[in-house]
């Protein structure tokens, strides 16, 4: 496709990112001025990297450049995508083999009780007849035990039994276990028998000329809650590994170019390092979050600090919530069925996008919406064998069958039709009405699913601005919007939407994240030896701080990275004694030097609390315990810009005027004004009925609507008083 040129490339060095999604892989090239271009291509899934090589080919073509020129003055690419999640999902990950504790070797099995419910839709939730188990990651016989154990406080109480890693590890190699993951209790206190386990697979698969990866959690996960550290362990052994082989063939391909440095993927977290980190399971939802960094960075730009940022893609539709300028942070998020320690941005998803498939609910009869997808097969107007929501798109009109990405591809319309007319005829419909009717069904579950986000939460919908993205989400904002539109503060949508998650993946710093379980209570003021205890407290939080300071610095001479450049933030994780939820606290300085930090840090605790429950649920007089504490390592990078630019008239240009095209809306056949974005200006209004193209993406605009764009071509959706 021709990608939009959004400003010319003026330096010889730039910063490329990526999106790899299920239909289209992204990407954004931006200068040290902060100048940047954009590009795409249809997701190869067979080789990511011939779609990576093609989407920044895409980019550079804009300016008048060529692939290796921009990899030759690349001085970091980013590549997010759902390699691992797609793993994961697809069940093709590495054979992995587990050592665990004695006595431990079906816990993986028992799920935490939640396996059978935690993917779950809320609607399934409810019929536990439908739930079922799927087949373990790691099956039992690939699991072994060995006699150990250390206490809640790291103190060694039963050694090390040597000769039962040794038969383990013999097992499983004779198995064919690709990867070998350990996870004892009580390791993240102290790691020494995990080491040394390490140290007994390396000499047993050396002996037999084998190197197999070691998964250990006390280096992946050093946290409490023994369950959530196996499962991250599994997912780094079972998809992480087999992950960085995909990484390094697109990095091979990059040097083959004229890239010279390694790549890097963000994480869960929000955060980017490069695919040689150990703990590559962290990167397992980074399209996502890509997109969530990029409306916060919005945010910042607009001067709100609530947004809540809403990703349209072909296969998903993935919303995350930005208030008061912070992304929350999910200690144990779930993968699949698995509740994991992995940090990471806090967003949601339901399986519903543009390319969802079509069907028929064969116990209802009903219209059923995803959540499979046609992903880069787009529909049946192209090479998916059944109708998607695209088809239907194609025959109201809304898209250009002869302009996807930019008459790169080009789409037909009659199989489209025929694939439609055999289900309006089984809902007893005209074959237009149906199609309109799917779209709105898609964006209502969009708009339910949003609606219940904010109000189920609390939320004043009118404190935040909605900010719509992804490469359906300027076709889908005047539909999810309906009805909801003046209960919220503002409506934005971007010229870039259909690439704004790669914009968002270069909004992130440099980064590394690290959590340490730690033993530490604060009592209340006068309870007996309080003051020691806080004492305590204060030197077990400051010395786990400094621990991750150490691991930090190893992190980052790993990769080249100048330590003394980081921007360090500290945090610990606190409740009120025995309750079962803590709270991230963030403490400005290095240490507690004393009893006055350590009530601070309890009244920002307590602060921190009262924003969520109400002021009469403190429970101050029980005191404190603080279990978990965090260090992150950030390094700023070059984010693009969006400069100010000279506000023109409200009316559109004549360069983008493109004509007319019939549009069925609402029961009929209207006209609307077709529009291209590229050559719209700031300042410019563009009534509705109409439709603005772009060869990434389609801005729909509703009758008695209206679009503005503002001194940034920021596009603010304004609807009209009936909507």
């Amino acid at each position: 496709m021709a990608a939009t040129r959004h400003t010319r490339i003026r330096g010889n060095k730039n910063w490329i990112a990526l999106d790899s999604g299920g239909t289209m892989t992204d990407a954004v090239v931006v200068d040290s001025a902060g100048s940047f271009l954009v590009g795409k291509y249809l997701t190869n899934k067979k080789d990511e990297s011939v779609s990576f090589l093609g989407a920044i080919t895409d980019a550079a073509s804009t300016s008048g450049k060529h692939l290796r020129s921009t990899l030759v003055e690349a001085d970091v690419i980013v590549y997010a995508g759902t390699i691992m999640l797609n793993t994961l999902l697809s069940r093709t990950g590495a054979k992995v083999g587990l050592i665990v504790t004695q006595g431990f070797e079906d816990y993986l099995l028992m799920e935490k009780a939640e396996g059978g419910w935690l993917s779950y839709p809320y609607a399934d939730r409810l019929h536990t007849v439908t739930h079922y188990h799927q087949d373990p990651t790691v099956p039992r016989a690939r699991i072994f035990g060995v006699q150990e154990r250390l206490d809640m406080f790291g103190a060694q109480i039963i050694p090390m039994r040597k000769q039962d890693v040794i038969d383990a590890t013999t097992k499983l190699l004779a198995a064919g276990a690709e990867t070998i993951g350990v996870m004892f209790l009580w390791s993240h206190m102290n790691p020494q028998h995990e080491q040394a386990a390490e140290k007994i697979i390396r000499a047993v698969s050396k002996a037999q000329n084998k190197d197999i990866p070691v998964v250990l959690s006390s280096a992946m996960s050093p946290t409490h809650k023994e369950y959530s550290r196996l499962a991250s362990v599994v997912a780094q052994a079972y998809a992480g590994e087999r992950a960085r082989k995909h990484f390094k063939n697109v990095e091979r391909r990059a040097r083959e170019e004229g890239f010279d440095k390694e790549v890097s993927t963000l994480l869960a977290h929000g955060g980017t390092v490069p695919i040689s980190t150990p703990r590559l399971y962290e990167s397992y939802v980074s399209g996502p979050v890509g997109g969530v960094l990029g409306a916060q960075y919005i945010g910042e730009i607009m001067g709100t600090g609530n947004v809540v940022g809403c990703d349209i893609g072909g296969t998903s539709f993935d919303v995350g919530i930005i208030r008061d300028g912070l992304i929350p942070i999910v200690r144990e998020p779930a993968l699949l069925s698995f509740r994991t320690n992995i940090p990471m941005i806090h967003t949601e998803s339901i399986g519903a996008g543009m390319g969802s498939e079509l069907g028929v609910h064969p116990l209802t009869g009903k219209l059923t919406v995803g959540p499979r997808s046609a992903g880069s097969d787009v529909g049946r107007c192209y090479k998916w064998p059944v109708p998607t929501v695209t088809d239907c798109h194609i025959l109201l009109g809304y898209l250009n069958p002869k302009y996807f990405l930019g008459g790169d591809v080009q789409l037909d319309l009659d199989a489209a039709i025929k694939a439609l007319e055999p289900m309006a005829k089984h809902f007893n419909t005209k074959t237009f009405e149906f199609a309109e009717r799917a779209h709105k069904l898609v964006c209502s579950y969009m708009q339910e699913f949003l609606v219940n986000m904010l109000r189920g939460r609390g939320y004043n919908m009118q404190e935040y601005t909605l900010a719509m993205y992804g490469g359906g989400g300027p076709l889908g904002l005047a539909d999810v919007c309906d009805g909801i539109a003046h209960d919220l503060g503002d409506i934005v949508t971007f010229p870039f939407a259909a690439v704004f998650s790669a914009f968002g993946v270069l909004c992130a710093p440099r980064r590394y994240r690290y959590h340490q379980s730690i033993l530490a209570g604060a009592p209340p003021p006068g309870a007996p030896a309080s003051d020691l205890a806080r004492m305590h407290a204060a030197g077990a939080i400051s010395e786990a701080w400094e621990q991750l300071e150490t691991r930090a610095r190893h992190d980052f001479k790993l990769h080249g990275w100048n330590f003394k450049e980081a921007k360090l933030s500290r945090s610990a994780y606190i409740r009120f004694t025995n309750q079962l939820s803590d709270f991230e606290v963030l403490w400005p300085h290095a240490r507690l030097t004393g009893l006055a930090d350590v009530q601070k840090l309890v009244a920002r605790f307590e602060q921190v609390y009262t924003t969520i429950y109400p002021a009469q649920a403190l429970y101050s007089e029980v005191g404190y315990q603080i279990l978990e504490v965090a260090l992150t390592a950030d390094v700023a990078t070059p984010k693009p810009k969006l400069p100010k630019l000279p506000m023109k008239g409200p009316k559109p240009p004549s360069a983008s005027e493109k004509g007319a095209r019939k549009v069925y809306w609402r029961g009929k056949m209207v006209d609307f004004r077709i529009y291209e974005m590229d050559p719209l200006e700031p300042g410019n209004i563009v009534n509705g009925p109409a439709i603005i193209e772009h060869p990434a993406t389609t801005l729909l605009i509703a009758p008695g609507d209206k679009v503005e764009f503002d001194t940034r071509r920021l596009i603010h959706y304004r609807p009209g008083a009936t909507r």
